[in-house]
C-alpha cells in the first residue's frame, strides 16, 4: 500500500519519495504480476515514476497548508487570515520619512506640505508648519514605497521662501515599504497580543505599531520615585513615567492612543509634545491633555563588505548585494530598530556568498571607527540607503 501523510504530536509527517515508490510498485505486482519489470525505462516504470512525483507534490502541498496555520510561517492570504484574528490587516504601502535641516533666516514659516526635490527627483513635502532655526523638520515623501534618500540629497526647492537659503538632510531618510512583508506582519501580530490590555508597555507598543503610517515604535517606562537612564545614549526618565518612540504615524493619533493604552496617571517623556482633546467624551469643554512623545534622530549607518576580490564583481551585481543589505537592514527579522542592537553579519544572510566571496560586514556612523555591531539609543533610529554601503577587499 502507498504509505500516507501521518498527523503526529509534532505536525504533519509525510512518507519519503523512496516509501510511495515502493508501495505503487507492490499494486503494479498485486495487478499485474509478481515477475513484472521494475526498470524504470519499461512503460510502468515511467508510471510509477510519474504517479511518485504527483503524490509526492499534493503531500508537500499538504503540508505547506498545515504550515500556513502556524502564524510563525504563514504567507499570503493565510497570514491575512490569521491576522484578522488580532483585528489585524497587512498595511499597505507606507512613505519615507526624512529629517530636514531649513537655513536662513531665524524665524522663517515653513508651511505644511512645502515641497522640497531630492536628486532622485521625488517629492518630499512638510509634514508640519514650521520655522527656520526650530530645528529638524519631518517630511514625508509623496510617492509610497521604499524610496532611499543617502544624506544631503533632498536638497532642491520646489519654490523659493523669503528668508530661506538652503535645505538638506543630514541623514538617511527612514524608508516606507510597498506593502508589509511577511516578516515585519508577523513582528506586528506576536507584538499586538497585548494590545487589548491596558497600561503596560506592551500594550502601548502595540496598539501604537498598528496604526497607519507607523514604520517602528519603541516603549519604555520608569515606575519608580527616581529618576533613571535607559538605553546606549542614557536617556534621562523621571519618575513614574512613560517613554514612546516611534518612527511614522500621525501625531493625534500617536497621542490618542498613547493616552488609552498607557493611562492619563503618569507623566511622558519626549521631545515632541501634542494637545490632544478628549472629544468623545461630550462635554461642552472637552479634556485637555498635553502628551509627549519621542521623534527619534536619525543616525546613518555605514556598512562596508569587506570580500576577496572586489575587482571580480561585476558593477551590477555589486549594487545587487547593496540592495539586499539595505533591504534586509530595513526590514526582516534582523532590520534595525529604535533601541536595538545591529549586527553586521545579520546582512550577509542572504548574500550570494559563491559569487561575492564575503569575508566580513562592518558597521559605522562616522565612516571612521568600524564595528562589527551597534548598540541604538531609545532616542535613536538607524537609518541608511544604497549610497552608504560600500565593498572593500582583505
Amino acid at each position: 500500500m502507498i504509505p500516507v501523510i501521518e498527523i503526529t504530536d509534532i505536525g504533519l509527517v509525510a512518507p519519503t519519495r523512496e516509501a510511495i515508490t515502493i508501495g505503487l510498485w507492490e499494486i503494479m505486482r498485486g495487478a499485474f504480476g509478481e515477475d513484472l519489470n521494475e526498470d524504470a525505462r519499461t512503460p510502468q516504470g515511467q508510471l510509477v515514476t510519474s504517479l511518485t512525483a504527483a503524490i509526492d507534490n499534493q503531500n508537500s502541498a499538504m503540508i505547506a497548508l498545515g504550515n500556513n496555520f502556524d502564524p510563525r510561517y504563514a504567507i499570503g492570504q493565510f497570514q491575512e487570515a490569521l491576522g484578522a484574528v488580532y483585528f489585524l490587516t497587512r498595511k499597505l504601502a507606507t512613505r519615507s520619512i526624512a529629517m530636514l535641516d531649513f537655513i536662513g533666516i531665524g524665524g522663517t514659516v515653513i508651511p505644511e506640505g512645502y515641497l522640497i526635490v531630492d536628486d532622485a527627483g521625488f517629492e518630499w513635502e512638510v509634514s508640519a508648519a514650521s520655522t527656520v532655526g526650530a530645528g529638524l523638520v519631518a517630511a514625508l515623501c509623496t510617492t509610497s514605497g521604499p524610496i532611499q534618500a543617502a544624506p544631503l540629497t533632498i536638497t532642491t526647492f520646489k519654490e523659493t521662501i523669503d528668508g530661506l537659503d538652503r535645505v538638506e538632510n543630514p541623514d538617511a531618510a527612514a524608508a516606507g515599504s510597498n506593502q508589509e512583508p511577511r516578516s515585519n506582519f508577523e513582528t506586528r501580530r506576536y507584538e499586538s497580543v497585548a494590545a487589548n490590555s491596558k497600561n503596560m508597555n506592551a500594550s502601548v507598543r502595540g496598539a501604537v505599531g498598528n496604526l497607519a503610517g507607523v514604520i517602528d515604535v519603541f516603549v519604555a517606562d520608569n515606575p519608580t520615585d527616581a529618576s533613571i537612564v535607559i538605553g546606549e545614549t542614557d536617556y534621562p526618565m523621571i519618575r513614574n513615567s512613560l517613554l514612546v518612540s516611534v518612527v511614522g504615524g500621525d501625531d493625534q493619533q500617536l497621542a490618542e492612543m498613547i493616552l488609552i493604552k498607557g493611562g492619563t496617571g503618569c507623566s511622558f517623556m519626549g521631545n515632541t509634545s501634542i494637545l490632544w482633546k478628549d472629544e468623545a467624551s461630550g462635554g461642552a469643554l472637552p479634556p485637555e491633555y498635553i502628551v509627549k512623545l519621542e521623534r527619534p534622530a536619525h543616525v546613518t549607518v555605514s556598512l562596508r563588505l569587506t570580500v576577496v576580490d572586489p575587482s571580480a564583481i561585476s558593477y551590477a551585481n555589486s549594487q545587487a548585494a547593496k540592495a539586499q543589505i539595505v533591504a534586509d537592514f530595513q526590514s526582516g527579522e534582523y532590520r534595525a530598530r529604535i533601541g536595538g542592537l545591529v549586527v553586521g553579519a545579520n546582512y550577509m544572510l542572504n548574500l550570494d556568498s559563491a559569487l561575492l566571496r564575503p569575508v566580513k560586514l562592518e558597521l559605522s556612523t562616522d565612516g571612521v571607527a568600524w564595528e562589527e555591531f551597534m548598540r541604538f539609543g531609545v532616542d535613536q533610529y538607524p537609518t541608511t540607503s544604497a549610497a552608504n554601503v560600500t565593498l572593500v577587499g582583505i
